[in-house]
C-alpha cells in the first residue's frame, strides 16, 4: 500500500499535464501515403502581357514583392504606342474642325447657300473621321490609357496589375525589346493553395466527395479535402491525379513543391482509435498507458461515480479487506497506470487506429512522459526491496 501512495503522489503532482481518455470506435477508411505537389489553378495566377511592342524600360516591382489591383509593374518604350497617340491626337483636332464645319454648312444650306449634296458629303467626312477617332479611343482604354487624358504623343506604356497577388517570376531582362504578345511577369494570387496526389489507379477510383486528407508541409500537417478526380494520369509514374485544395496553409508556399500527403479513403470498417499523443515506446514495443483497477478507484474518489454507490463499495471493501488482501497479495504495488502493448493500424493526423485495446478503455492521451518516467522510476526503486 505504501508504494502504490508513493507512485500515486507525483502523479497527483502533475495530474494537470495528464489527461485520460477512452478509446472510441470509428469509422476509418483506408489511409492512402502519397506524394503530392503544391499547386495553384490557372485563374489563381494573371499573367502581365506586354501588348504592345516596345523596349523593356523599367520594373516598378520584384520577384516576391506582393502587388495590389491598379499598381503598376512595367515601363515599357513603345514607338507604336507614339504613333497611336499622335494620331489620336491629330484626329481629335480634325474631328473638331469637322464638327465646325458641318455647323457652317447646315448654317449655309438652311440660307440656300449650298446644295444638299455638297452638306451630305460634309457630313460623311464628318462621321468617318469620328469614327477612326473612337477606334483608337477604345484600342487606348483596352490598353490601360485613357483617352481623354492623351495631350500629346507618348511613348510611355505603364502596365498594371490586374489583381492582387505575389509576383511570381519575372520572365523579360530588363531593356530588352519585346513583341505585343510576351508575357513580362506572372502574378499569383495567395487566396487557395491546392496539392495534386498521385495515387495509384485503384485507389484513385475509391475516392469519393467525402475523402479527405492532410498535407505535410515543413513537418506540419495541413487538412485538405477532396475537389476532383483528374482526367488523365501522369505520363512519368502511370499514376492517377487528384486533386485536393489545402483548407490551411502557412503563410509562405514554394509553387510546385513536392511533398508528403495522408489520404483517408471513404469507411469500410470501425477501428478502435487513440490519440497519437498517446503512444510511446516501452521497453522496445508499442505502448499506450491504461488505467489499472486502482487508478479507476481513484478517479471515481474524485468524483467520477454515484456518491451512494461509492459508499457501499466502501462498506464492501472494507468488509472483506482482510481476505482481499491475502488472496491478492502485493496487489496494492500496482501502479495506477499500466503498459499496454499495442499493434498501429494506420496513423490519420491526430488519430491513430490500434489493436489491443478495448472500447472505452481509459488511457492516458497528454502526459504519457510523466508517466512512463514515474514507472520506470518505481521499477528501479523495486529492485532495491
Amino acid at each position: 500500500m505504501n508504494r502504490y501512495i508513493l507512485f500515486l503522489l507525483p502523479v497527483l503532482a502533475f495530474s494537470s499535464q495528464i489527461s485520460i481518455e477512452r478509446v472510441q470506435l470509428k469509422p476509418m477508411g483506408k489511409i492512402v501515403r502519397a506524394n503530392a505537389q503544391i499547386t495553384q489553378l490557372s485563374d489563381q495566377k494573371q499573367k502581365i502581357v506586354s501588348r504592345l511592342r516596345g523596349h523593356v524600360e523599367k520594373y516598378f516591382v520584384t520577384t516576391g514583392e506582393y502587388v495590389h489591383t491598379g499598381e503598376r509593374v512595367a515601363l515599357i518604350e513603345s514607338i507604336e504606342l507614339s504613333k497611336m497617340s499622335a494620331k489620336y491626337v491629330a484626329l481629335r483636332q480634325q474631328v473638331k474642325a469637322a464638327k465646325e464645319k458641318l455647323a457652317t454648312a447646315e448654317k449655309l444650306y438652311m440660307k440656300g447657300l449650298t446644295s444638299q449634296n455638297e452638306l451630305n458629303q460634309i457630313i460623311i467626312e464628318s462621321e468617318d473621321l469620328l469614327a477612326k477617332q473612337n477606334t483608337l479611343e477604345s484600342q487606348l482604354n483596352s490598353l490601360g490609357i485613357k483617352a481623354s487624358e492623351v495631350k500629346g504623343a507618348t511613348d510611355q506604356f505603364i502596365l498594371y496589375a490586374h489583381a492582387d497577388g505575389v509576383v511570381g517570376e519575372i520572365f523579360v531582362p530588363l531593356h530588352s525589346n519585346v513583341n505585343a504578345e510576351d508575357t513580362l511577369m506572372s502574378v499569383i494570387n495567395q487566396g487557395a493553395y491546392y496539392a495534386v496526389a498521385y495515387l495509384s489507379v485503384d485507389d484513385a477510383m475509391k475516392v469519393t466527395g467525402k475523402t479527405t486528407g492532410f498535407v505535410t508541409v515543413a513537418g506540419k500537417k495541413y487538412p485538405a479535402h477532396f475537389v476532383q478526380l483528374l482526367p488523365t494520369v501522369d505520363e512519368e509514374t502511370q499514376r492517377a491525379k487528384v486533386l485536393f485544395r489545402m483548407k490551411e496553409h502557412p503563410g509562405n508556399m514554394l509553387i510546385n513543391a513536392f511533398t508528403q500527403m495522408e489520404i483517408s479513403l471513404e469507411p469500410s470498417a470501425k477501428s478502435l482509435i487513440v490519440k497519437r499523443s498517446s503512444l510511446s515506446l516501452f521497453r522496445g514495443e508499442w505502448v499506450v498507458f491504461v488505467e489499472t483497477e486502482h487508478g479507476e478507484e481513484r478517479m471515481k474518489e474524485e468524483g467520477h461515480g454515484d456518491h451512494a454507490k461509492e459508499e457501499a463499495e466502501e462498506e464492501k471493501e472494507s468488509a472483506h479487506d482482510h481476505e482481499a488482501e491475502k488472496e491478492h497479495e502485493g496487489e496494492h504495488d500496482e501502479a495506477p497506470y499500466r503498459p499496454k502493448v499495442v499493434k498501429i493500424i494506420a496513423f490519420y493526423g491526430d488519430d491513430v487506429a490500434v489493436e489491443g485495446v478495448e472500447e472505452g478503455e481509459l488511457y492516458v492521451s497528454k502526459g504519457v512522459y510523466f508517466v512512463k518516467s514515474m514507472l520506470l522510476k518505481s521499477s528501479l526503486g523495486g529492485h532495491g526491496h
